[in-house]
């Protein structure tokens, strides 16, 4: 509860800046970058941080302060001592508030995570039979993107997110069992992206 009035309150705070006219109404990129590890899926329990890519980044400006965006990333975590990782994806989608740097513009992106899937990769993950177990989960991320240009054509972009989830189910040869392990992390990279 505490998340969502954090979320509610910064956006409403940002709604009230005043913003420049858009030129560009709909765009699509992607991004690479770091992501660190928190929750359950933290250092204090051997997965490092890693390698976080934004397939795809896509946005639809309503008007010059509102729009809508969708995403879909994935990060890869290595394991301490091993060969393996873990890698975690998220769909996700959410209202854009835009405002105006400089000449740049400041994308705030919060956005609800609708499918987080957690999986494990690599040869030791293997023997301990992890490669068939996914974790399956939901829940929020608090993006921003500094963009250089609004206008069309290519761009590109400075994110800063901030992702927070929770699995709650877990497979494992076909079979279904409750989880309940959460990952937090901080992602920060470069996007490239085109603007129609």
């Amino acid at each position: 509860m505490r998340n969502k009035s954090i979320i509610f309150l910064y956006i409403l705070v940002i709604a009230g800046l005043t913003v420049q006219a858009q030129e560009s109404k709909f765009y699509i990129g992607l991004g690479a970058g770091y992501a660190s590890t928190g929750g359950d899926l933290s250092s204090d329990n051997y997965y490092q941080g890693g390698l976080n890519i934004n397939f795809l980044n896509a946005g639809y400006r309503i008007n010059e302060t509102w729009g809508v965006t969708a995403n879909i990333g994935a990060a890869g975590h290595p394991i301490d001592n091993s060969d393996s990782a873990i890698g975690i994806s998220a769909l996700s989608f959410g209202p854009m508030i835009s405002v105006p740097v400089s000449n740049m513009t400041l994308d705030i992106k919060p956005q609800y995570i609708a499918r987080m899937v957690g999986v494990f990769r690599g040869d030791e993950a293997s023997e301990l039979l992890l490669e068939n177990l996914d974790l399956f989960g939901s829940g929020f991320v608090l993006g921003n993107s500094l963009v250089m240009n609004s206008s069309q054509g290519f761009t590109w972009s400075i994110d800063a997110d901030y992702l927070s989830g929770k699995f709650n189910k877990a497979t494992y040869d076909g079979e279904t069992y409750d989880d309940d392990s959460t990952y937090h992390s901080f992602r920060i990279g470069l996007g490239v992206r085109y603007n129609f």
